[in-house]
């Protein structure tokens, strides 16, 4: 790391589930940072792949193993081992300007903000076509993961990348939603996070078909907690199937339909096992 003067140290807790792939670029731009001193721990949330070795293999960077429970758990767990006084919760699949956490802890450490978030996501991968179908598909430019208005940034952000480790453990962490875990820290301080702009960072969107199924799978959880059972009647495969045929025709594209459907199937597969009492 190549930190300029130091500060409290600052934890990055990056979770990853079967995160092989993009872990190594993700962890080494976080190693790259100018902030110090930076704890970088890894928790594994009971990955299939080589995830837990290469996060082991990497030099200064802690790892935690767990069995799978999923994203807020394995968050929580990890902000209770953590040793810094600033959390930051971060993704295996994103990528880090080397002043990104300098940047999110010196509003909390000045004492000028609660929480904050970065205002500048970019796609990793804008030329793939399944990362492209995802942009597509949430209404977003081809290159840009967000676009935050004069107003939002003005208001703030329900989404936290970064508190002190004392406020998240004091009102208990992630609440276990699923994809929507990381905005219900929200009602509970009660404060809305500081959009910093100049934090950048890059994301990687699915790549693979498998990936766009297992995103719906992820997601069912959020959809669940949101529309109740109900939800399993609105994702049954038929009308799943009749959602993309009608996107296909729409967009004149094969990829899209092909997206839709695995999108959609991967979102009634995750209802089914939420509805069985098992994990996504």
């Amino acid at each position: 790391m190549t930190g300029a003067a130091a500060g409290p140290l600052v934890t990055a807790i990056v979770a990853a589930y079967n995160e092989e792939r993009h872990l190594g670029e993700c962890l080494a731009s976080l190693r790259a940072q100018t902030y110090a001193p930076l704890e970088i721990l890894v928790v594994d949330d009971g990955s299939s792949d080589g995830t837990a070795a290469l996060a082991e293999s990497v030099p200064g960077v802690r790892l935690l193993r767990r069995p799978h429970t999923g994203k807020a758990r394995t968050v929580n767990a990890a902000a209770e081992a953590a040793r810094g006084e600033v959390l930051l919760f971060l993704d295996g699949d994103l990528v880090f300007a080397p002043d990104y956490v300098a940047l999110l802890v010196a509003p909390i450490l000045a004492g000028a903000a609660l929480g904050t978030t970065h205002g500048t996501e970019l796609v990793a991968n804008p030329g793939n076509r399944w990362a492209a179908c995802w942009q597509a598909r949430a209404g977003l430019p081809p290159d840009r993961r967000q676009v935050i208005t004069a107003q939002q940034l003005a208001e703030g952000s329900t989404v936290f990348r970064a508190v002190r480790r004392s406020d998240f453990l004091r009102v208990g962490g992630f609440d276990d939603v699923g994809y929507l875990d990381d905005q219900t820290l929200f009602p509970k301080l009660g404060r809305r996070a500081r959009c910093v702009p100049e934090a950048t960072c890059r994301h990687y969107n699915p790549e693979r078909l498998g990936e766009v199924f297992q995103a719906g799978v992820w997601g069912a959880q959020s959809i669940l907690h949101l529309h109740g059972r109900g939800a399993l009647v609105t994702y049954f495969p038929l009308f799943g199937l009749f959602h993309a045929v009608r996107e296909g025709v729409r967009t004149w594209s094969v990829t899209r339909f092909t997206y839709d459907l695995a999108h959609g199937l991967g979102i009634f597969r995750g209802l089914l096992r939420r509805r069985g009492g098992t994990g996504g």
